[in-house]
């Protein structure tokens, strides 16, 4: 007996679901003309917002930008040794793209691209704020793992925007240039004012061997010691006096011939206005659009307002049960309410 009650049970189940299935299918039936209407009203508004967007075309551009230090810049570090890691790592900077990408976004070259290509007069604006933040909108600028930065640009001109993407990498390298020349002439005059200094000091150290020379008649023999002839003192304290002026000398020398060394070290890579910068791919003028994806607008707009009619079938549906049923019809009442006042 209790078999055949809970096959009775499950066949009752089975038979609930039928019917709620069935209930379901009939509400969509009885509705169908309107859902059916909504959806093509959808579907030709989608068609008709989707042909009236322009045309939008993106260029891109790859570039690399130099991975490894400059020649003063791996001078420098080597000269710092253990202390050069410890200093990479004060500084942050773990990845060369992450900071040439970040002058990409700079409102420096911003303001040149708006200048050169005269974006405002183009977007009809009188201040900048408005153009750059449509120059930021219609650009993606992205710092790859493998060290490469793309930038695309978006525009309805193909044209402008294959010339606006390029100038992008153009406008870094001017800025990287003149930078690496500002930072080489700084270091050609710190240099300079160096080697004066360095050159002062041998002369008076050279004065001051001279002067000691003739008040104690030393001079120097093959192996470099002096010996003093005459002199008041004896000839232990004058060779000690003659050796501490003629390592001053010496210092003095060695010191002026590495400051010219970097001198002119200097004023090599100020001359030089060399691009550090490697262009992968440059931009070309793309030939086909990027957006509008019309048949995905089309797509979505008509499946969404298939469901929304749907569910606004089965909403109207209950709200005509719930006139014959009055707990239905108080249910109905005070969702209404909750919905009106929020509780």
């Amino acid at each position: 007996m209790s078999m055949q009650a809970n096959q009775t049970a499950v066949q009752q189940v089975v038979q609930d679901d039928e019917i709620n299935l069935m209930d379901l299918l009939l509400v969509i039936a009885k509705h169908n003309r309107f859902i059916i209407k909504l959806t093509l009203g959808a579907a030709v508004l989608a068609v008709i917002y989707a042909l009236m967007q322009p045309n939008i075309y993106t260029a891109k551009t790859v570039l690399m930008p130099p991975q490894q230090p400059s020649s003063s810049t791996s001078a420098l570090l080597g000269q710092l040794g253990g202390l050069a890691g410890m200093a990479g790592g004060a500084l942050g900077v773990k990845n060369p793209s992450d900071l040439y990408a970040g002058m990409l976004k700079s409102h420096m070259i911003e303001d040149a691209l708006i200048k050169r290509f005269k974006l405002m007069e183009l977007y009809q604006e009188k201040t900048m704020e408005p153009v750059r933040a449509a120059l930021e909108g219609s650009t993606v600028v992205a710092a790859g793992k493998n060290g490469f930065i793309t930038v695309e640009y978006s525009d309805k001109d193909p044209k402008l925007a294959a010339a606006i993407a390029n100038a992008y990498v153009e406008e870094l390298d001017s800025l990287v240039r003149a930078q690496a020349a500002r930072e080489a002439l700084g270091r050609k005059q710190f240099y300079e004012k160096q080697l004066a200094d360095v050159r002062a000091d041998l002369g008076r150290a050279e004065l001051e061997m001279k002067v000691f020379q003739e008040q104690n008649r030393v001079f120097q023999l093959g192996g470099g010691a002096g010996v003093a002839l005459g002199a008041s003192g004896g000839i232990p304290k004058a060779e000690l006096e003659y050796v501490r002026i003629a390592r001053d000398v010496k210092y003095s020398e060695m010191f002026l011939a590495a400051m010219a060394q970097q001198v002119t070290s200097a004023t090599i890579d100020a001359a030089k206005n060399l691009s550090t910068l490697q262009v992968l791919d440059k931009a070309l003028v793309p030939e086909k659009k990027s957006k509008p994806k019309r048949a995905m607008i089309v797509m979505l707009a008509t499946i969404l307002a298939f469901f929304i009619g749907i569910i606004w079938a089965f909403v109207r549906e209950a709200g005509e049960r719930s006139g014959q049923n009055p707990e239905q019809n108080e249910r109905m009442n005070l969702l209404r309410r909750y919905f009106r006042q929020g509780k």
